[in-house]
């Protein structure tokens, strides 16, 4: 019992991008991403969607993000079966995408 806690309250994680206002959250079981923007002005905070679909083939599935050099892209790790995404964040629609790297 204490280790499905354990895993409930490590779900998610808040990856910082290098912009101060916006973050990546990432639902380490599925690979769901959404880029999370704060300010100090309520009309400018919110969270968009970037990865909706469930990317674990299996329960026990483990993803985490790691930044690269291009302070908007990122590379997903199914740290369970070593498939990777290639993900980018934005602020505009067509700016947010994740592929798979095969």
């Amino acid at each position: 019992m204490r280790i499905l806690n354990e895993e409930k309250k490590n779900r998610y994680i808040f990856y910082p991008t290098e912009n101060i206002y916006n973050f990546l959250k990432l639902d380490t079981h599925t690979g769901r991403i959404e880029q999370v923007q704060w300010s100090l002005e309520a009309d400018n905070e919110g969270s968009v969607t970037i990865n909706d679909e469930d990317l674990s083939r299996m329960s026990g599935s483990l993803f985490e993000l790691y930044p690269t050099k291009n302070m908007y892209q990122f590379l997903l790790l199914d740290k369970t079966n070593g498939r990777a995404w290639h993900v980018q964040w934005g602020m505009k629609d067509k700016k947010r995408w994740i592929r798979r790297i095969y």
